[in-house]
């Protein structure tokens, strides 16, 4: 008999902390649960190296032994949907990932559900450059976005391509699609469709989802001004270095003063907007018209 595993790559940005957090901990009686701190050497590798027939045996094997035997198994790390943030040359894509995933799990030996959240591409990389400004980053929009195309990493993000990976490698009914905008809006609802679908029947009890007030307009002009005279792995070659893990500028702009004292919602430029809504046209209306969540249109 197959074991069963669960898989939840993701996307970045979908609530898929909140789970890590806040839900799959909890399941323990029903689900063995592999926390990325538990096997990050394991996922380090599958979302970084080239992995040759002996390395997959050594990650399937480590697995495996962290395992119950008569339960299923998940796992959940958003970094498997693609690395967003590398400042890498060339850097392993989600469609790569996805077959080295099915390496490690086979078959004839795994029956393997991938778990896949996702977003309005627009919300989501607008997310995704706020972060970069608050872990130190401090270019320009724009020249980030050059950059992230140059590397591949937006190509990550042509939703129907990547299920029809994901339905490739491991079945066609063998996902969950999750929609973050849903989520949001009825999250305990989602909650127990999400569950059901791994054959767990109750949502424990937790604390509601604690949506995070990110960098306003104010704060992220304000943050890439102090970045660019601070060291960090996104600015080796600034002037002034600091021991601190976490940024002075997001000390002093994430904070309730900052907010209080200005905050309007920051947005990407117009005309990077238009261009990303247009390389993911194509796509997103594949996507729509097989899995009936329309991302073609967002106002700009």
């Amino acid at each position: 008999m197959r074991k069963t595993v669960y898989i939840h790559v993701g996307y970045h940005k979908t609530a898929t902390t909140f789970l890590q957090k806040s839900i799959y901990p909890k399941l323990k009686q029903q689900i063995t649960y592999l926390s990325r701190k538990r096997i990050q050497q394991y996922l380090y590798q599958v979302r970084h190296k080239k992995l040759s027939e002996a390395q997959i045996l050594e990650l399937r094997s480590g697995i495996e032994e962290m395992a119950e035997p008569e339960k299923p198994l998940l796992i959940s790390y958003e970094g498997l949907s693609g690395n967003p943030m590398s400042m890498r040359e060339k850097i392993k894509d989600n469609h790569t990932i996805l077959k080295d995933l099915r390496r490690v799990f086979p078959e004839e030996t795994y029956d393997v559900h991938i778990i896949v959240g996702v977003r309005h591409q627009l919300d989501l990389l607008t997310s995704l450059y706020v972060q970069y400004i608050h872990q130190g980053g401090y270019k320009q929009a724009d020249t980030v976005f050059e950059e992230w195309e140059r590397l591949g990493v937006l190509d990550g993000y042509y939703y129907f391509n990547y299920l029809e990976q994901v339905k490739h490698l491991f079945g066609s009914s063998n996902y969950y699609l999750m929609q973050y905008e849903r989520f949001r809006e009825n999250e305990m609802k989602e909650l127990t469709k999400l569950l059901q679908y791994m054959g767990i029947t109750e949502v424990p009890e937790y604390s509601p989802a604690k949506v995070n007030r990110s960098y306003g307009t104010m704060q992220v002009k304000a943050a890439r001004k102090m970045n660019y005279f601070l060291k960090t792995p996104f600015n080796p070659n600034a002037p002034v270095p600091t021991k601190r893990r976490t940024p002075v500028s997001r000390v002093i702009l994430q904070n309730k003063a900052s907010f209080t004292l200005h905050y309007k919602r920051y947005s990407l430029p117009e005309s990077l907007q238009q261009v990303l809504q247009a390389k993911y046209e194509s796509d997103n209306q594949l996507f729509f018209h097989h899995y009936g969540i329309d991302y073609t249109k967002k106002e700009i």
